[in-house]
């Protein structure tokens, strides 16, 4: 029995709710419109108010926050990656931008320690990496990669084209989807010099052929990571050993049984409880959520569509109470409670009108 309390007693402290009455986020977007939108939610209502907009950047599509929070970090339609400085009330301050190395920078991420950013070019099939100094500018790129190769779907897959790329929670390991190549790239980084290498453990994790990898998290256990695959709407769960090395453990279908119309997968999110993994489809338009057991597998607790229309992101925010959804083609967000015991969804209301919605990255320092 007292085991039983004292691992109850761990899991309470291992994840905690911010005790605030609001929390800011920022929307990233893509359009003619496209700006970076400032925006608070009520904690008590799930009601969300446009505070600003920074329209300074063309196209701020993806974004990232550093882990103290002081810099935001957007890739934008000019093949560029910007840094810019975070204010006390969530204002946004240009400082500097630095070439995204390759065509159409797609996702950027930021090293554990604050000392890297990571993007992945789509259009180009490459990927960069730039030390951040200590004001939160971006030096040059220290670390490039060209990808190559192709899948066997011709239309999205005729080449490379990097999706995502994301670090493991100690930081020692960079993995970057390929959706052309069906590949996940596998590297060690080197913080301290801004420096990648190629795991020689693993060079990279191949995933089914024409699968598609889009995006992935990584649990906070540093155990498990989720790749969500755009073309065969799939989630693979994998096992990260010490060495980096990916291995799979089970794969899903994120769609119902009976749809039969276009679909491309599009984000996926952890709750920050750790205990569930959300993923979004385009064309069936909906979300669904799974329950992530103790040996990583899935099972899925629920799928909902209400008020949802090209879900291209979305997020939960960080007491784990709401999941926000963006919604592209309809220019809006919409809010849903989670039931954090279940990780089950209710639909609860529909939020502002946000042009081009492309990213949402909640502020909770």
């Amino acid at each position: 029995m007292k085991k039983v309390l004292s691992m109850a007693l761990l899991a309470s402290l291992a994840f905690t709710f911010p005790q605030k009455d609001t929390l800011l986020f920022y929307v990233g977007a893509q359009g003619p419109n496209a700006a970076i939108t400032l925006c608070e939610l009520n904690l008590a209502t799930g009601a969300i108010t446009t505070k600003s907009t920074f329209s300074e950047l063309k196209g701020p599509g993806y974004l990232s926050l550093a882990p103290d929070q002081k810099t935001l970090y957007a890739v934008t339609q000019d093949d560029k990656i910007n840094a810019l400085a975070v204010g006390p009330n969530g204002e946004l301050k240009y400082l500097n931008s630095q070439s995204s190395e390759g065509r159409n920078p797609c996702h950027v991420s930021v090293h554990p320690t604050g000392k890297m950013a990571f993007l992945a070019n789509y259009t180009g099939g490459s990927m960069a990496a730039y030390p951040v100094q200590k004001d939160g500018t971006l030096a040059p790129a220290s670390a490039t990669n060209q990808f190559s190769g192709k899948g066997p779907n011709p239309q999205r897959q005729e080449g490379p084209h990097a999706h995502c790329a994301l670090s493991t929670p100690n930081g020692k390991y960079l993995y970057v989807s390929d959706l052309g190549t069906d590949r996940l790239m596998n590297y060690v980084v080197d913080a301290g010099k801004a420096q990648l290498s190629a795991n020689p453990a693993q060079g990279y994790f191949s995933v089914k052929a024409g699968a598609g990898p889009r995006h992935m998290v990584l649990h906070g256990s540093g155990k498990y990571l989720f790749l969500l695959n755009e073309l065969d709407a799939t989630l693979v769960s994998c096992r990260i050993s010490d060495q980096g090395v990916l291995s799979e453990i089970q794969t899903v279908n994120t769609l119902p049984a009976d749809f039969k119309g276009a679909n491309k997968s599009a984000a996926i999110r952890l709750h920050p409880n750790g205990k569930y993994v959300y993923a979004s489809n385009r064309g069936y338009n909906g979300i669904t959520a799974y329950r992530i057991g103790t040996d990583g597998r899935l099972e899925q607790v629920d799928t909902q569509t209400q008020g949802i229309d090209t879900p291209r992101d979305f997020n939960v925010d960080p007491t784990g109470k709401y999941l926000l959804v963006a919604n592209q083609e309809t220019n809006d967000l919409v809010v849903y409670d989670i039931d954090a015991q279940t990780g089950t969804l209710r639909f609860r209301q529909k939020g502002p009108t946000v042009a081009g919605p492309t990213c949402i990255v909640f502020k909770d320092k």
